[in-house]
């Protein structure tokens, strides 16, 4: 600490309170700190961050969720600019007679000038706790951890730090690599052996966190957002640490205020002092996000506190309701599967070839598949469940208060595959080498094994424990302990530290929430703010694909997105690419299948014209398709799906691999694709180009995405970590050396698509930050409070907000127009945006959302409008009454 500190309490409050008043009130800066403790919490935080009953600390491996509303502070600090002492304020600490009132620390904040600003490291939590707290706002301020990531990505570094970790703790796995590269053939690329594979998709794995993989090597030496962190990292200053401070006490509210003091102070000082470091870096490295960080980031900060504050309104009733009866599902399911696994059984007197040769391997595991079967069937759910593990059986048991089971978890890898691979005894599934048991796998699975219908039955089995198992972990556990159970409401916390500067949410993630499938029905958990509101989301349409088509000008994406409503792209790219399979296909001739009833009718027609035409009629699982659902399913599945993938890859590999096809003939395909898009596909290779050369790209509004991974210098030290060197006739080391390049390849690979992804994802950041910004100004021009309207929540594209029902067509319009407007980034194509309005955030249907959203410019057949048409002011109002009446009826 390079200034002293200063406790303020009740003992001497008149003695340094009016100087330091004096001070702040000539400040410019002034560095802001907060200490809170969470002892309050309510019930469902301590199960849900495992809190332990005796020493109130929670579990290392659980991530800490603060209930905002119980949430007490225990003190600030406060660090002038320039002053050689920072001080610290007890407010609610253990030495509970040396308290100051809140109305004497409030004549502290309160002397700060207008034009002067709060510094302070993840604002966020401060904005909030003073509000949660003290219904205190903090008007001006600066949030360093939002400038650090406007400053740089996560997972930037030093490149002196690059050099100096040498391998890290990816030569953990070197002699392994140096033993499985001996069988590696050069030749055939990609084709690894899957020994080899293995070891090499630890260390390039995408979503491998392992210390010994890349992604792991660069977060050791990554600057990172922590305050503690990043002061060790431009400073060389270690801080000292919360557990270090805490010791053996549960919370802040548990130690004195000196033994806080120099603590909280410090916190402050390094606010300010990281502030003017980012700042300086900023100037030097990308000046053009200064300010954009001042009018777009940093305002930001506010409106996730207030989301925070806020909160969202949820059916707790209906929660608790879906949770039983999932769990008497899986009971069902248990039941049925362990009747089908006993008329399987045996097992057959060795394991099955495909899983001898994986390491994970072990008897246990049919050891534990034959107990459960042998076990009777009860009749008690909760029974049935327990003789199993897996999110579903070790949720309830907590509930119950009782130990959980040591039967197998069929949701793990391990047991499924030995069902998949080992009961049923099946070739395996593989990808890139690995073994694979995923929803995809299964799938294929179940296609092969079409004539064994009890092998069929255990696959179904597996996807549905899948199903419920996943909506439990991430839905219906999580949110009966994270529901408030005097206020009804979850607390989301949003943010935005991505690399790519996209918002993200946690406790609970609402974005998460799926449109489609069996977890749909999550969205209908959620409600408005009050009985006389509705949700009113509105969704950019094709955001991503409309920002391609400005950002390249290439003039297939204008066709499509220069005007409003937009024009089909999809159609153009599911035909170029089906004609690898149907030699002859154009997009005319795809178009047509809508104006035939009989398949026959299309064969008769274009027989002549075509090869292979049976390929349209049947689907990716092989099944026949119907001619009246072809056209939609192929330019969904095929054209959509290309339209929003190959931009980020830069190659059809999941087409292909979907479509059954070769690399070569997936290469075929995305040559079409290329050809169609051939402007578009410059611009991409252009965007690389820039990444390569400098190491990053800059978005359209300033930030950088660095990716040194790109660069060719990158690879040369990559290498270099490595690679040995060999004399020619050493073919082992050879080969080592070969993989290394492999490797490097494949990460650079990954750069050249995060930095295309980082500038369209990026861009879509900014458009829904500026736009969120831009409302609520809108909105207070209107007169209107959160009474009236409050912005609950950004779900990817989409912007939710609790409107007044009479207000919605006037909120709608006025919304949309701003969201749409954006005229500094688009000059060729136009934004588009849908509303949908309802009771609940659920999508309308008519069998089981009847209060659930409604797509005010796609109508359903509600009386309320045209059919699939957009709806005008008055039909809007139309809606809002069904939806009301609609609930009227179910009560």
């Amino acid at each position: 600490m390079t200034v002293k500190t200063q406790l303020i309490d009740a003992s001497n409050f008149e003695q340094h309170a009016f100087n330091l008043i004096a001070k702040i009130k000539a400040a410019t800066f002034v560095g802001l700190d907060t200490e809170t403790q969470d002892s309050n919490r309510h019930e469902g935080l301590n199960t849900y961050c495992k809190y332990n009953p005796k020493t109130g600390k929670k579990a290392a491996t659980t991530k800490l969720v603060f209930d905002i509303r119980r949430t007490i502070m225990t003190g600030f600090s406060i660090w002038v600019e320039g002053d050689d002492t920072a001080y610290y304020i007890n407010l609610n600490h253990a030495d509970i007679e040396n308290r100051i009132p809140w109305s004497k620390a409030k004549m502290l904040l309160d002397a700060l000038p207008a034009e002067s600003l709060w510094i302070a490291h993840n604002a966020n939590y401060e904005l909030t706790v003073f509000k949660a707290c003290y219904d205190y706002d903090i008007p001006n301020y600066i949030c360093s951890m939002q400038l650090a990531v406007s400053a740089f990505g996560a997972d930037e570094y030093d490149l002196n730090d690059f050099i100096r970790a040498g391998q890290g703790e990816i030569r953990k796995l070197i002699p392994a690599l140096l033993q499985e590269s001996r069988f590696y053939d050069p030749a055939k690329g990609n084709d690894l052996p899957p020994a080899l594979a293995d070891v090499v998709y630890k260390i390039i794995g995408k979503a491998s966190t392992s210390t010994f993989s890349y992604n792991g090597f660069v977060k050791e030496i990554a600057y990172s957002y922590g305050l503690k962190k990043l002061v060790k990292a431009f400073f060389d200053h270690k801080m000292t640490t919360f557990e270090e401070v805490l010791g053996e006490k549960a919370h802040m509210g548990e130690l004195t205020g000196p033994e806080v003091c120099d603590y909280g102070a410090d916190d402050a000082y390094w606010a300010v002092r990281l502030f003017r470091h980012l700042m300086t870096y900023m100037a030097k490295n990308s000046p053009d996000a200064i300010p954009t960080f001042f009018s777009q980031e940093n305002p930001m900060v506010q409106k996730f506190s207030n989301i925070w504050t806020g909160g969202m309104v949820v059916n707790t009733t209906n929660v608790f309701a879906r949770r039983d009866l999932e769990r008497s599902t899986m009971a069902d399911i248990l039941r049925r599967m362990k009747a089908t696994v006993r008329k399987m059984l045996p097992f057959s007197d060795t394991p099955s070839a495909v899983l001898r040769e994986e390491k994970w391997y072990q008897p246990k595991y049919r050891e534990q598949i034959i107990e459960w079967a042998a076990m009777p069937d009860s009749d008690d759910d909760f029974t049935q469940c327990q003789q199993v593990r897996g999110p579903v059986s070790n949720a309830w048991a907590i509930d119950k208060g009782k130990p959980g089971s040591n039967g197998p978890n069929f949701s793990h890898y391990m047991p499924m595959r030995v069902l998949l691979y080992d009961l049923i005894n099946t070739k395996a599934i593989r990808s890139e080498g690995k073994i694979q048991s995923d929803g995809e796998a299964r799938g294929k699975l179940k296609e092969r094994l079409g004539d064994r219908p009890d092998a069929v039955a255990i696959i179904d089995a597996i996807n549905e424990i899948a199903g419920v198992e996943q909506r439990m972990k991430l839905y219906l556990t999580p949110y009966t302990q994270l529901m408030d159970p005097e206020t009804g409401k979850m607390y989301p916390v949003v943010s935005s530290m991505l690399a790519t500067r996209r918002m993200a949410g946690s406790v609970p993630n609402v974005m998460q929430l799926a449109k489609r499938g069996e977890s749909t029905y999550v969205r209908g958990f959620f409600e408005a703010d009050y009985d006389d509101h509705v949700l009113v989301s509105i969704d950019w349409s094709g955001i991503e694909l409309v920002e391609i088509g400005d950002f390249s000008a290439d003039p297939e994406f204008i066709k499509a997105f220069g005007q409003i409503p937009h024009q089909d792209l999809h159609a153009g790219a599911a035909a170029d690419i089906l004609s690898v399979d149907v030699p002859g296909l154009t997009e005319d001739i795809f178009k047509s299948l809508r104006d035939f009833k009989q398949a026959q009718d299309f064969l008769d027609h274009y027989g002549s014209d075509l090869a292979n035409t049976n390929r349209l009629f049947t689907d990716l699982k092989g099944q026949d398709l119907d001619i009246g659902k072809t056209y939609k399913y192929w330019r969904t599945e095929v054209g959509k799906g290309a339209n929003f993938n190959y931009w980020y890859s830069g190659f059809l590999g999941t087409i292909g691999e979907r479509m059954g096809w070769s690399t070569e003939k997936t290469g075929k395909a995305t040559e079409r694709y290329r050809e169609r898009f051939h402007v578009a596909e410059r611009w991409r290779t252009d965007l690389i180009a820039e990444v390569q050369q400098n190491g990053f790209i800059t978005l359209p509004d300033g930030h950088r995405r660095v990716r040194f991974e790109a660069t060719h210098l990158w690879n040369d030290y990559f290498c270099s970590k490595f690679q040995y060197p060999v004399d020619r006739d050493d073919d082992q080391l050879s080969k080592f050396n070969s993989i290394i390049s492999w490797i490097a390849r494949k990460i650079q690979k990954r750069a050249h698509n995060q930095a295309v992804n980082a500038y369209i994802q990026g861009s879509c950041a900014t458009i829904a930050k500026r736009s969120i910004i831009r409302i609520d100004d809108w909105k207070g021009q209107q007169g209107w409070k959160d009474r009236e309207a409050r912005f609950l929540m950004p779900i990817h594209d989409e912007l939710l907000y609790s409107v007044h029902k009479d207000i919605v067509p006037e909120f709608v319009n006025g919304a949309r127009k701003i969201m749409i407007t954006h005229p500094d980034m688009f000059k060729h194509c136009m934004l588009d945006a849908s509303p949908s309005v309802g009771l609940t955030f659920e999508p309308w249907n008519k069998k089981n959302a009847l209060i659930g959203q409604v797509e005010l410019y796609e109508l359903p057949d509600i009386g309320c409008g045209p059919v699939n048409g957009r709806a005008n002011d008055d039909q809007m109002r139309g809606v809002v009454d069904y939806l009301f009446d609609q609930r009227k009826l179910a009560a």
